[in-house]
């Protein structure tokens, strides 16, 4: 039995290692493994804590005195005296002091949001570098196999002596550096392989299985309001401007005059050289104490710092809604030039097609025009790396729209 699930565990590690994984399917497993947003997700549960720490009077003060060379009072020696005092806060601080503190924590309530859209473009965009790049493998291969035929037909026409070594010598040189092309491909792969495999917890060299990725229709007006109203980076600079309430309603009670209140008591031993009423009377005393915030400029000038943060960060959040609905824009825009593209490609490929009909016919007759043919052959591939490139232009403006959705 156990052998037995031993090998289906197996067998299944080995199906999910063999079938694409889409992009939705990495980003969430980048969502569930990221040490980031547990760590943003922590600071948050932290910063809650300090909360509760603020919502409570300041501890008293115990004063204790030994009288080891003793006041002389009327009534005696004072050998020992114990004091305690408290300050009481006014009403109202300390619920303000733990709302500056739940401001604080609410600032990083939504840096874990942020921080999943940048993993998430980050994935995306290794993603559409990976399928690119696994494109141009297939179109340097299809160059290949074009290359092999027409290196056949030149060694055709070289023994019925009609064509000339050197078109056999320019196919294979052409193949050599195609090859080599393909192994540095190979290599192109590896830092986005690494980057997936960094974000999503696995070994970083693990092979990223690439999944067909289908085409879906992204409406302007729906991301413009999202990059206009709904990012969470409006949220954070919102905690911030709460922030900045949260510090100036405090200064309204840090800037009053602070009270406290004490007792003190004190030890008295009676005189022995005369006799006194109340020889050697205790001494109980109640005891008072305000600090008077006499040089206001400071206060003040924390009520302006909270303030001028307040248009500094309204400032940002109209930069960052500029700056979103140009990204939009320009994916937008990149979008459909990419299309304009692919449609120029793909009517240059009729044409070239028709070319090669001619060119074939007269090398395959007259052993003529060789090197010709061969450019206009691979001037047909070409346009399909054209298409490749093209396409992903428009997917990588596709991720842009992603962060938007």
């Amino acid at each position: 039995m156990m052998k037995s699930s031993v090998i289906l565990i197996y067998i299944l590690h080995v199906f999910v290692d063999l079938r694409g994984q889409s992009v939705k399917e990495f980003v969430n497993m980048a969502k569930q493994y990221s040490p980031d947003l547990k760590a943003l997700h922590m600071d948050y549960e932290a910063a809650l804590m300090k909360v509760d720490q603020v919502n409570e009077w300041p501890d008293p003060v115990v004063n204790i005195g030994l009288g080891i060379l003793p006041v002389e009072t009327r009534l005696g020696a004072q050998r020992f005296r114990v004091g305690v005092q408290q300050m009481i806060p006014w009403k109202g601080s300390l619920q303000a002091k733990s709302n500056l503190e739940r401001s604080k924590a609410e600032v990083k309530s939504k840096l874990d949001l942020v921080a999943e859209i940048d993993i998430e473009y980050s994935i995306n965009t290794a993603y559409q570098a990976l399928q690119f790049l696994a494109g141009k493998q297939k179109i340097i291969n299809r160059k290949l196999e074009v290359l092999d035929a027409l290196e056949a037909l030149a060694k055709s026409a070289l023994r019925s002596g009609k064509g000339k070594l050197s078109n056999v010598l320019l196919t294979e040189r052409s193949k050599n550096t195609l090859e080599f092309d393909i192994d540095l491909i190979q290599k192109r792969k590896e830092p986005h392989t690494i980057m997936i495999n960094k974000l999503v917890g696995r070994s970083l060299y693990t092979e990223v299985v690439l999944d067909e990725q289908l085409d879906s229709t992204r409406i302007k007006e729906v991301l413009i309001k999202y990059a206009e109203e709904e990012h969470p980076q409006y949220g954070v600079f919102q905690d911030y401007i709460s922030l900045a309430d949260s510090k100036i309603e405090l200064t309204k009670y840090v800037g009053k005059p602070q009270l406290g209140v004490g007792l003190e008591y004190g030890l008295i031993t009676e005189r022995k050289d005369v006799e006194l009423i109340n020889n050697g009377r205790d001494v109980l005393m109640p005891m008072g104490k305000i600090s008077l915030p006499l040089h206001r400029q400071k206060y003040d000038a924390m009520v302006e710092e909270a303030l001028l943060n307040k248009a500094a960060i309204r400032e940002r959040e109209s930069l960052l809604r500029d700056k979103l609905v140009a990204e939009i824009e320009g994916a937008f825009s990149s979008i459909e030039l990419a299309k304009q593209e692919m449609e120029k490609y793909e009517s240059l490929k009729k044409i070239t097609k028709e070319t090669l009909k001619l060119l074939r016919m007269e090398f395959a007759t007259e052993g003529t025009r060789f090197e010709e043919l061969l450019r206009i052959e691979m001037e047909l591939v070409n346009y399909d790396m054209q298409i490749l490139q093209a396409r992903f232009a428009r997917n990588l403006a596709f991720a842009t729209l992603d962060k938007f959705k």
